[in-house]
């Protein structure tokens, strides 16, 4: 039984070659299997934000819907879920909330209508072709006047409007879903912890004030029958130990949480292993993190791959990265970000022409093989790769993968971060195989027959 092998380094984009049984390469690092499995994973996705909407409106049908199918199907990435954003993001091209009438705390003037002209459009088209797609949604802010400071930009959640809120977020989902869009999981709010300078819709969120809401939120869905599930914090790994006292120190929590979302920017996700521990029955989400125009946007796949397996060896439900589609400039953008931050394709505006992110082509490596009945192992280098000393201080990184079980079929995903070629042999239904892993690279190595 010989096994395929598609890999992505500098020089080389998913080139296949053939992995045979072999006898043991004393010098090869021996990948160790984990006995642990996770399954239940919701799969990966992206963000269809406002400004990924404008992007795909002002497309040719026929090239959108080769991207939404390239995209969310298995003739490509195979995304199974995706992230909304609750009114405007920085990634919009204007911005908004969906009732903007100060003190209209009865919501008489609330209404979606102007997500109409195209984010609903685009939303419909992708549902069209991927029906069963999970979405979740996010506010980057309250509407200015529940706010202090009176903006969009920045400012504290005020207690005082907990209540009218938890009706507004009700509001979309049941506005939503008139446009058959069903929203299956909210975050109270886009990173709890920050107000960007008041240079965009961002909001800040005391830790009681948003347990708070969680509980108010949960209680007026269950009342009114709707199956939506919540998820706390949406904020960085540093953040795990705020999540943690919250969990202890705010009744009522722990029962009206579902999960926790995270993103990259600040810490390490192995951080957050904590609150599986002590919270088994939480569900944790990686909700947002992308490539950037400035740092090796096409290049950098060993990052996300890395990123993406450990997040799944730790039990992570959904990996969701971050702009589905930007133009060359990093925009339409109304934050601070302008020409930073990338899509995970790129839509030039000149030509229309498409280029693709690292993190593109690390997803194309892992996220066609997974659903929800994969069981999922950490794959892990043994002691025996321990490095000779006369090289110090030049350090190789380990290299790290996952074990994709789908029935029968086997597939391990590989990175390689370092600047030089690895041995590696792993051991598969008793074989063992031979594996050069080439540098800084990923690899998908398929077992069968």
């Amino acid at each position: 039984m010989n096994g395929k092998m598609l890999f992505t380094d500098k020089e080389h984009d998913r080139t296949a070659k053939e992995v045979f049984p072999s006898l043991h390469v004393p010098k090869a690092a021996r990948l160790w299997i984990a006995e642990e499995a996770q399954s239940g994973c919701l799969g990966f996705g992206v963000a269809i934000t406002p400004s990924s909407c404008y992007i795909l409106s002002r497309m040719e049908a026929d090239a959108r819907r080769a991207l939404i199918e390239d995209v969310f199907t298995a003739k490509g990435l195979n995304l199974s879920v995706a992230r909304l954003c609750i009114g405007s993001c920085d990634y919009s091209p204007e911005i908004y909330s969906y009732d903007d009438v100060e003190e209209d705390t009865s919501l008489a003037h609330f209404s979606v209508k102007r997500d109409e002209k195209y984010i609903i459009p685009m939303i419909r088209e992708i549902l069209a072709v991927r029906p069963d797609l999970y979405l979740f949604a996010s506010p980057w802010s309250p509407p200015y006047w529940m706010k202090t400071g009176g903006s969009m930009c920045g400012g504290h959640m005020r207690e005082k409007y907990l209540d009218c809120y938890a009706d507004y977020i009700i509001r979309f989902i049941e506005s939503y879903a008139s446009y058959g869009i069903h929203i299956s999981a909210i975050t109270p709010q886009n990173e709890t912890e920050t107000h960007q300078n008041g240079s965009m819709p961002a909001c800040l969120w005391h830790p009681e004030t948003e347990a708070k809401f969680i509980t108010i939120l949960k209680t007026k869905l269950y009342n009114k029958g709707i199956n939506v599930k919540i998820w706390m914090l949406d904020h960085s790994f540093i953040y795990t130990d705020r999540v943690l006292w919250s969990l202890k120190n705010c009744e009522g929590l722990s029962e009206a949480a579902d999960g926790v979302a995270f993103h990259y920017y600040a810490g390490a996700i192995e951080q957050t292993r904590k609150i599986k521990k002590e919270y088994p029955s939480l569900a944790l989400h990686f909700t947002e993190g992308g490539p950037r125009l400035t740092d090796h946007y096409d290049r950098d796949f060993c990052k996300w791959g890395l990123m993406t397996v450990k997040a799944l060896a730790l039990g992570y439900k959904s990996f969701t990265g971050w702009n589905l589609c930007l133009d060359e400039l990093g925009g339409p953008n109304v934050g601070p970000f302008l020409g930073i931050c990338g899509g995970l394709i790129t839509c030039d505006s000149r030509d229309g022409a498409l280029s693709y992110s690292g993190q593109y082509k690390a997803f194309s490596h892992i996220a066609p093989y997974i659903t929800p009945a994969s069981r999922l192992r950490k794959i892990s280098v043994t002691e025996s790769f321990a490095q000779d000393m006369s090289v110090y201080p030049k350090r190789n990184a380990p290299i790290e993968g996952l074990l994709i079980e789908n029935g029968e079929e086997r597939i391990a995903v590989l990175v390689n971060p370092n600047e030089n070629g690895l041995q590696t042999e792993i051991e598969i239904a008793g074989r063992l195989y031979y594996i050069e892993m080439h540098a800084e690279s990923i690899a998908t190595v398929i077992f069968g027959d």
